[in-house]
């Protein structure tokens, strides 16, 4: 299945969770994972999304990077 993540196109299994999505964009940018848990993510319509919502409702996701002071 294939879907964009901030504008970069990847392709994961079928029945792929969003966490599973930003999972593989991770790995392909070379970043640590673990702060996956803490991004928050969004629909193409601006919408946020939960993690484990099911990737194939969404053909596009963006997600922002937590602020820090």
């Amino acid at each position: 299945m294939k879907l964009k993540v901030n504008r970069k196109n990847i392709e994961v299994f079928e029945g792929a969770l969003v966490r599973h999505a930003l999972l593989r964009y991770f790995v392909w940018k070379g970043w640590d994972v673990r702060f996956i848990d803490h991004l928050t993510v969004y629909d193409r319509w601006g919408h946020e999304i939960d993690l484990d919502a099911p990737a194939s409702q969404h053909e596009q996701i963006k997600f922002k990077l937590p602020q820090t002071t």
